[in-house]
């Protein structure tokens, strides 16, 4: 394996060292709050881009994922910190011997990757390192890798996180397989507030919200709280408001960002959910004590990075595909939505918690015929799903259908069921 290595720095010179921000000497818990809600803020809908990862058999549709270029994600950093306030580093690698498989091409053939590691270092905030790759025989290799580590360095900090919850669409292409319209960003994907890049910068003293119902925030606050589960929300509450309630938080902004982490964690309990209903509850269980839960309720997940280690672990135990794509627009195509032969279009809007549970139930009891079916019959229990669908899904689609497909799913349970 031949490996080199090669460090840049993008945000300022390369001769000249990074200086901290004024500000950032003396942050406090509410002007930390006010730097994470100006990070996580939705780009604006005009900087959004978007990728074409699948297409029917006739390529008249197509599956697109938002993303946005990475001169977006310089620009806010930017205006929040200047160009002093923050630097970035990378680390490239080449690994040779990769045995890779064209789409739609059984033929496999001997390529390497380009591996990029980006450390990003923001004065006051500290620093993440994201990696990101791309096949060598790419001509733009480099460029490619470079760009999936950069955003997701940034995506630590909570910049185009959002990205990552934006389900895929299916939309009519022109002749050249581009999108002929962009589909329509749901409400929470926008911005909230028109901003300068001197309005981003946080001041000592913190900015006030518009909005002064901050009871109307905090009632969301609660539903949320109590659908994530006791530990996540305590965790998330103390982390953002210095405290295990919000009950005493009247600022409209922490609120709302609060509020905003706890819908970002929800759609991480809902593809929890669904995982858990394809690998089946048991091994859960089994997952929950080899990272040492108190137990295998969703109470007992006790942070974020707790829930996003079960999910990885179900994920890899139960082969899945990702549920989020990825925001930066250079990851593997997945999204919620039918694939292969096209299927109905996807809805651009985020589905309820209830027709998500919906669908996870309507999915496990497929699953679980199937696999009834699969030992009683000696067959592969992707060809068994595939023959009870009848052409409705696939297999591999399961963790990318929509609430849409459940009566299709209940369907093929039935045929499933008559097998004696």
């Amino acid at each position: 394996m031949d490996t080199t290595t090669a460090i840049a720095e993008t945000a300022v010179a390369a001769s000249a060292q990074p200086q901290p921000v004024a500000a950032a000497l003396k942050y406090g818990d509410e002007q930390l709050v006010q730097f994470v809600a100006a990070l996580e803020e939705p780009f604006d809908p005009r900087e959004i881009k978007w990728r074409v990862t699948n297409t029917t058999t006739d390529r008249r549709r197509g599956q697109v994922i938002a993303y946005a270029d990475s001169r977006a994600y310089t620009d806010r950093l930017n205006a929040l910190f200047t160009v002093r306030g923050w630097t970035r580093e990378y680390s490239v690698q080449m690994i040779q011997n990769f045995e890779r498989m064209e789409r739609g091409n059984s033929d496999t053939r001997i390529s390497g990757k380009v591996v990029v590691t980006c450390k990003l270092m923001i004065d006051g905030l500290g620093a993440h390192s994201g990696l990101g790759e791309e096949w060598a025989d790419n001509e733009n290799a480099a460029t490619a890798a470079e760009a999936q580590a950069f955003k997701r360095a940034c995506s630590c900090f909570g910049l185009g996180r959002y990205l990552y919850g934006l389900a895929g669409s299916w939309v009519d292409l022109d002749e050249k397989k581009q999108p002929v319209s962009r589909p329509k960003l749901p409400e929470w994907a926008l911005p909230k507030r028109k901003s300068s890049a001197n309005e981003g910068r946080v001041n000592d003293r913190p900015a006030q919200s518009a909005s002064p119902d901050a009871e109307a925030v905090k009632k969301r606050v609660r539903a949320l709280c109590g659908q994530v589960g006791f530990s996540l929300a305590r965790s998330l509450t103390t982390a953002i408001v210095g405290a295990e309630t919000a009950e005493g938080i009247h600022d409209v902004g922490v609120l709302s960002t609060l509020a905003a982490k706890l819908e970002d964690t929800l759609r991480g309990v809902e593809r929890l959910r669904a995982t858990t209903d394809v690998v089946g509850q048991a091994k859960c269980s089994e997952i929950c004590r080899a990272l040492n839960f108190p137990g295998d309720s969703l109470d007992d997940i006790p942070d974020r990075a707790a829930l996003r280690r079960l999910i990885e672990a179900l994920e890899k135990e139960g082969g899945a595909i990702p549920m989020r794509p990825e925001g930066d627009g250079s990851g593997p195509p997945a999204g919620n939505a039918h694939s292969g032969g096209g299927g109905p279009a996807q809805s651009a809007h985020t589905f309820a918690p209830r027709d998500m549970r919906n669908l996870g139930e309507a999915r496990g009891k497929l699953l679980r015929e199937a696999q009834r079916v699969a030992r009683l019959k000696g067959l592969k229990l992707a060809e068994v799903v595939d023959r009870a669908a009848k052409g409705a899904f696939r297999f591999v689609d399961l963790q990318r259908l929509t609430p849409d497909a459940v009566p299709a799913l209940q369907a093929a349970t039935q045929i499933l069921r008559r097998v004696a």
